[in-house]
């Protein structure tokens, strides 16, 4: 088997730089195309069945994750505002010091 690393279905076939140069060399063109069409294929369905979940899950569930995520929003808010508040006290104690040491 070439450099190329054979996955299942719905996983790429992965050809990278000179890896794929190689690959490309070793193996025949029309299989290599053949395979990257059927990758595609996978890809294209998982990218449907996710979004038929996705309107499912927020069809079910979409009131409760908009609480979800307007509470981890404020959480998240609260850490940078903590953060932010330690910068600055930070900043001001190397101003002191320098007030100090300089006059």
């Amino acid at each position: 088997m070439s450099e190329c690393e054979e996955k299942s279905c719905c996983e790429e076939t992965s050809c990278h730089g000179k890896e794929a140069q190689k690959c490309h060399e070793e193996g025949n063109l029309v299989e290599h195309v053949a395979e990257m069409w059927e990758s595609a294929g996978c890809r294209a369905w998982r990218e449907v069945v996710d979004e038929v979940l996705k309107e499912k899950i927020r069809a079910r569930w979409g009131a409760q994750l908009e609480k979800g995520a307007e509470a981890f929003v404020a959480a998240m808010e609260a850490g940078w505002q903590a953060k932010i508040a330690k910068v600055k006290a930070q900043a001001e104690f190397r101003k002191a010091i320098e007030k100090g040491l300089l006059g």
